[in-house]
């Protein structure tokens, strides 16, 4: 595990959801660690690669922006994450110690406007099922990706 990087993970079987929790220092080297350490616990799931390729740039998304826009303090702070999986879906919480923001007021790329940087949101909510923000203790984004049914799985 990288420097600056925490793990911590416990079985829930009576809820049948594995629960992972992962921290790291608001400093811009483990923001790549964290989102590998996430993946790493995701990964071992039924989901088809391109779903969890979706979901790690959601989650490279959230990271970023916790980073960047929830560390007031700078590396004396830390982005959180917590991980939940069963055999349908993936749930990760993001959460900083950020003041938090309008989702709604983040705007939508245009083609004639795209710019790097201020795409997070947009692409959090293009590529997961459900993007929820939570602004209490900090700032929380919840990203969730459910298993789809295919013709094989009936």
């Amino acid at each position: 595990m990288e420097q600056g990087l925490s793990k911590h993970c416990s079985c829930q079987m009576e809820t049948l959801w594995e629960i992972a929790h992962i921290s790291a220092v608001s400093d811009p080297q483990c923001v790549s660690g964290l989102r590998h350490e996430i993946m790493e616990f995701f990964n071992a799931s039924a989901f088809p690669q391109p779903d969890l390729a979706d979901l790690e740039t959601a989650i490279g998304e959230a990271c970023t922006n916790a980073l960047k826009h929830g560390s007031p303090r700078g590396d004396l702070d830390e982005v959180r994450a917590k991980c939940m999986k069963n055999r349908h879906t993936l749930i990760v919480e993001i959460s900083d110690n950020g003041c938090g923001f309008d989702p709604e007021r983040a705007p939508a790329p245009t083609p004639d406007k795209l710019l790097e940087g201020g795409m997070g949101v947009f692409l959090m909510k293009a590529l997961t099922d459900t993007v929820e923000f939570e602004f209490r203790h900090g700032t929380t984004v919840r990203l969730v990706k459910h298993l789809r049914e295919t013709p094989e799985s009936n």
